[in-house]
């Protein structure tokens, strides 16, 4: 049955009913039990140094090796095949006598990360995308879900975000069917405390409608892609439209200079910018003093320099996922770090800076990762707008890649983008920028 098909075709308020449902789904799985005890966990590491923390990742490093060499098969055989001593990786910096390991890498033989340890009935399947368009699915267990959601609530809840602030979210999900012609642009997910907004009805005709709705309910917080709400706020901006926050927080893209100006101007507040992965191989937090640090107790971060300017390749390790570990991943993100006493701290990121699609109605869209969340058969994609009515998809087909996954990518642009023409183009590599980033979208308009 095709989920989505069903569900847009159902009224505003059956759409409510079942955003509830699946906010009452991911309430059970983020923040049960094992969630509060983590959130105490980690918000008592607060008061440790840096020296300590670093301690605490390494330990919990050197349990994860031990992990991995004893019951994930494909790192028995890498530790065998090396003649590498599990015993001998203590820190973060004995983890470079392995290989870096690539997404493309684990979507070839999945089955060998599993750890035989883990019964099969406590995995949670987890998706991501990230912006090479690249999907990939895995598995990792309901007590890792709850330790990274207690590291981003503790992010949270330092800038004075309390669990149960309520939350205008601009994120990527298709909440509203993209052939909605009216309001509201926004779905309710009331056990999560949050509107759901669309970010692919945004336009000039539609905008006052979501500054309308976010009055009307008196909301004090945005959260979501920084693409989008700089949207939002740019409107506003160029129409003289002032709307004070509390908070606006972001994820999943960088958040560029002029959209935190943007942001501030609109809505009286100072944005405040976050670094997570699905896979949980690495995590950077910015605080009340607008100092973005890594967090070194959640995952074991490494900074590979890529030349003489400062930036560095993020490469992470897992500490809490012990369903599907994965030991020195490459995350294709880029950033510039810097060593202090106080831990390491995040000075730029260049990790997931991409271009908008403009539909011919004027709406932008800024973040469509989500297209690719399942299609693990596609190894690259890339997003190329070439007029404001056409755009090209690039796609670097993996080994299973069929008719099936194309039509299953259609139906998922279908789903996003309404109005414009799309080619699928398939190539057999993507060019990288100067920096090596795949930029997800390029606009040519």
């Amino acid at each position: 049955m095709d989920v989505m098909k069903v569900y847009n075709r159902l009224p505003v308020w059956g759409q409510n009913m079942a955003c509830f449902a699946e906010g009452m789904r991911i309430r059970r799985t983020r923040y049960g039990k094992d969630f509060w005890q983590a959130l105490n966990e980690y918000e008592s590491h607060d008061k440790w140094s840096y020296e300590r923390l670093c301690e605490y990742r390494d330990e919990r490093l050197r349990k994860m090796i031990r992990h991995c060499y004893d019951t994930v098969p494909y790192y028995t055989k890498l530790f065998r095949d090396g003649g590498i001593d599990p015993d001998s990786i203590r820190t973060l910096d004995d983890l470079k006598v392995l290989p870096i390991l690539t997404k493309a890498e684990i979507n070839s033989h999945p089955e060998d990360f599993i750890s035989t340890a883990v019964p099969k009935e406590k995995m949670i399947t987890g998706h991501t995308s990230g912006t090479t368009g690249g999907g990939f699915v895995f598995k990792t267990t309901q007590q890792a879900v709850c330790e990274q959601w207690a590291v981003w609530w503790r992010y949270r809840r330092r800038l004075g975000i309390e669990f149960d602030t309520f939350c205008g979210l601009l994120g990527g999900r298709s909440v509203v069917p993209v052939t909605a012609g009216k309001p509201p642009y926004f779905r309710w997910n009331k056990p999560n405390r949050q509107m759901y907004f669309s970010t692919y009805h945004m336009n000039e005709e539609t905008l006052p409608e979501y500054i309308a709705s976010l009055r009307k309910y008196n909301v004090r917080w945005i959260h979501g892609y920084p693409s989008a709400i700089n949207v939002l706020a740019e409107y506003m901006y160029s129409h003289g439209v002032e709307l004070p926050m509390e908070y606006v927080t972001t994820g999943a893209e960088n958040l560029l200079p002029s959209q935190k100006e943007h942001i501030s101007a609109a809505f009286h507040v100072q944005a405040y910018q976050h670094y997570g992965l699905s896979e949980a191989v690495a995590n950077f937090s910015e605080g009340p003093d607008h100092v973005m640090y890594v967090d070194e107790d959640l995952a074991a971060a490494e900074f590979l320099p890529m030349g003489d300017d400062g930036q560095c390749e993020v490469i992470g390790t897992n500490l809490i996922n012990y369903a599907m570990p994965l030991l020195r991943y490459r995350t294709n993100d880029i950033c510039s770090v810097t060593e202090t006493a106080d831990g390491r701290i995040i000075t730029s990121l260049d990790g997931r800076l991409e271009d908008y699609v403009v539909l011919p109605n004027g709406t932008k869209i800024g973040r469509l990762d989500h297209i690719f969340k399942d299609l693990v058969s596609i190894r690259e994609a890339q997003i190329v707008q070439k007029s404001r009515d056409r755009l090209q998809v690039l796609v670097v087909k993996g080994a299973s890649y069929d008719k099936d996954a194309e039509e299953r990518l259609k139906k998922e642009m279908a789903l996003r983008l309404t109005g414009i023409g799309i080619d699928i183009v398939y190539v057999d590599a993507i060019p990288r920028t100067k920096s090596g980033k795949l930029r997800f979208v390029v606009s040519e308009i």
